[in-house]
């Protein structure tokens, strides 16, 4: 089979998009993942592993982002790498932290948004950078994590234990800047697909090679998430399983 990187005709891989550790975190002992949906009759479907796909890369691609997947991995933890809390009134607001390399993040959000576009899977079906597909290739090839604007990143966090559940990633246009948002395991990466500047709110905290990197916290009883969370539990199959929940929208 073709390559869908590297262009050759080489054996692919079954390879994640989000890496297999942040599906693992959902898990509950030896209870797999489950993945619900709001379409009508749909039943939830049990993951193992999570979502992979074996139509996307060989595995020597997939060795490229190899070093950005663990150090995303390590980063996004129960709190960010080197994170300290802020709060005003008693509530933490965003996680400060000063110190992070801005390199292998960046590129990792990059990869990451470049397999999604690539993937068959249903779970990412609603990602799909059309033009700008070839330029997030080109920035993973020569590993160049682009300007500040260029897919810019930011960053926020629920600690609420809900939200820790993982909706499918999807397009969004805040005043109509073309944004895509995924969910990794308690945290939500708003990544810009738009050669125009983003919009004010998430540009002012969005990840930069210089200064320290500020992920919101955000408050899943006030959020839209959470409305469509509960609708999902209310499956009986699914029960109160949040913590091993992902969820795709119709």
């Amino acid at each position: 089979m073709i390559c869908k990187f590297c262009g050759e005709n080489k054996r692919l891989i079954k390879a994640h998009i989000i890496p297999e550790a942040f599906f693992r975190r959902l898990r509950t002992g030896q209870i797999p993942l489950l993945m619900t949906t709001n379409s009508p009759g749909k039943h939830p479907k049990r993951l193992p592993v999570g979502v992979y796909d074996g139509t996307i890369v060989c595995a020597d691609c997939e060795k490229i982002w190899g070093q950005w997947d663990s150090y995303g991995q390590s980063f996004l933890g129960d709190i960010p790498l080197g994170g300290k809390p802020l709060s005003v009134q008693g509530r933490t607001v965003a996680y400060m932290v000063e110190q992070y390399d801005y390199v292998k993040l960046k590129l990792f959000f990059i990869s990451l948004l470049w397999r999604a576009s690539a993937s068959s899977q249903p779970y990412y079906a609603r990602i799909s950078l059309g033009s700008v597909e070839s330029k997030a290739k080109e920035l993973i090839l020569n590993r160049n994590p682009g300007t500040r604007e260029q897919f810019s990143v930011t960053l926020a966090k629920f600690d609420h234990p809900l939200g820790t559940g993982m909706l499918d990633p999807h397009k969004e246009r805040p005043e109509g800047i073309n944004y895509c948002r995924f969910y990794l395991g308690g945290y939500v990466a708003y990544i810009k697909t738009d050669s125009r500047p983003g919009v004010a709110h998430l540009r002012d905290f969005a990840l930069s090679p210089s200064g320290p990197l500020y992920v919101i916290a955000r408050d899943l009883e006030r959020s839209k998430e959470l409305p469509l969370i509960k609708k999902m539990l209310k499956n009986p199959l699914v029960g109160q399983a949040a913590s091993r929940l992902l969820a795709r929208r119709k």
